[in-house]
Parts: C-alpha cells; structure tokens; sequence
C-alpha cells in the first residue's frame, strides 16, 4: 500500500516543483543580470538551481544533447512557454479539485513532449526517447530507493 501511495505523492511533487519552475520565469526574465556560468554538471556545492535556472539548464541540456538548430530551440522555447502558461492557469483554477488538476498538468507535461518531439529530426527523436527513458530510470530508482540509507563510499 505504501508503494501506491509514494508514486502518485512523487509525481505530484514533481508535476508542483515543475510548474513552480515554469511559473517563476517570468519574474526570472526582468533580472538584468546575467545568469551564472558554469562548466559543471549541477549547481555549485551541490544547491538547487532556481525556477529560470532549470528551464534555462532544460534547454542548454536539450540543445547539447540533441544539437538542436537555433529554429529548434526558438520552438522549444516557445513550447515551453506555453505549457508553462497553461500550467499556471490550472494552479490557479480554485474550482477545479486537485486530483483532476493532477491528471491535467500530466496531459500538459505529456502534450508539451509530444510537441517537442514533433519539432525534432528523426535522429533527434531517437536520442531524445533514449534521454526520457534515462531519466525515467533515474526517478524510479529514486523513488524505489526513498528511505533507504545511502551506499557506503567506495573505498
């Protein structure tokens, strides 16, 4: 039972820490500073990036990965920023009840990847659908790993 309960809670949490991201950009695109560069993988001594900070990181990663052309990344963007919007309007929604909101920002997330997709090349497609699945992988053994003490360090 405990297992069926942590998958919805986790997504859920994901699906909120996304949407939070997306609705942050706005106040994101008004620092005149620029952001910070960075030849590491993650943030510096392993912190948290920011809302803009990871849509930005999502696009540099997508864009590196899948050598995305400028016109590509112009339409990813532009998807991006519509999911983000529809996002905030369903987090807004006081009348919609949560459960149904939750299944809704899932058929965003999936209709967004599906328009990014459809954006791609077919070799494109072929990496990205192997970097979904990584990343899928991740998640689940983190969410299959929840509680459980850590590996000892090699040694």
């Amino acid at each position: 039972m405990t297992t069926l309960f942590r998958k919805p809670v986790l997504q859920a949490a994901l699906l909120a820490l996304c949407t939070t991201a997306l609705s942050a950009l706005p106040a994101m695109a008004q620092d005149p500073s620029p952001p910070p560069t960075q030849d590491q993988a993650g943030p510096p001594n392993g912190g948290h990036r920011n809302p803009g900070q990871r849509e930005e990181h999502q696009i540099e990663f997508l864009t590196k990965k899948l050598n995305l052309t400028p016109d590509q990344v112009t339409q990813v963007k532009a998807i991006d920023d519509a999911s983000r919007t529809q996002m905030m309007a369903l987090h807004q929604d006081t009348t919609t009840p949560q459960a149904d909101k939750r299944a809704k920002m899932m058929d965003i997330h999936k209709a967004s990847q599906d328009k990014i997709r459809a954006v791609l090349t077919d070799d494109q497609k072929t990496k990205y659908d192997a970097l979904q699945a990584q990343m899928r992988e991740r998640r689940e053994s983190r969410e299959s790993g929840q509680g459980a003490p850590p590996p000892p360090p090699p040694q």
